[in-house]
């Protein structure tokens, strides 16, 4: 019963981001990747976009499927075993400590901003990553007259926020993206 109520959730994640509102086939076209990128999807859930990525990098690309649940891990690593998908790696940030392979061309991280706690050094950490033309892209929710539940639980963050944490993180603005209706979408290089 619990693994179901599980799983359902984690397709459920799937399921939103495919929605027509949320653009993911805009989101990948803005965000020009290559064959051969090494991504880190972080907060990857039921790996909506770690499986688009996955396509784009080749079979020499590689992505990182990272998450704090297990439980996302795995349904990420058996949706791949029956794809047949090789070039997806799991990894598990317990803690919210996070160790990666280095020279990462794309940091992802789609909705989650707002649960990190102390995003200057999370960011000033994930540095030590990125290539040196690897870039970051955030795209969280905005805060909306609505009532919601992204608004009543602070699932979001303002713009200028992110600018701030990512600009005393050491990132330069590389580019905003204004086709979400719902979200910031901002790209981020390496200073």
């Amino acid at each position: 019963m619990f693994e179901n109520r599980k799983l359902k959730k984690i397709k459920k994640l799937n399921k939103k981001a495919a929605k027509p509102e949320f653009k993911s086939d805009e989101i990948l076209k803005s965000l020009k990747l290559h064959e051969n990128d090494r991504i880190a999807d972080i907060g990857c859930g039921g790996g909506y976009f770690t499986f688009k990525f996955s396509k784009n990098v080749g079979k020499n690309g590689i992505v990182y499927a990272v998450d704090m649940e297990l439980e996302c891990l795995d349904y990420v690593k058996d949706e791949a075993q029956k794809q047949g998908i090789k070039n997806i790696e799991t990894v598990l940030a317990e803690d919210g400590s996070l160790e990666l392979e280095n020279g990462l061309s794309l940091v992802f991280l789609r909705n989650v901003f707002h649960h990190i706690e102390d995003p200057v050094n999370y960011f000033k950490h994930l540095k030590q990553f990125l290539a040196p033309d690897g870039r970051i892209v955030i795209i969280d929710y905005k805060k909306t007259k609505k009532i919601n539940f992204v608004n009543l639980f602070g699932h979001y963050t303002p713009e200028d926020e992110i600018l701030s944490v990512m600009e005393n993180s050491g990132y330069l603005l590389s580019e905003k993206f204004n086709f979400l209706s719902s979200q910031s979408f901002i790209l981020f290089k390496n200073e």
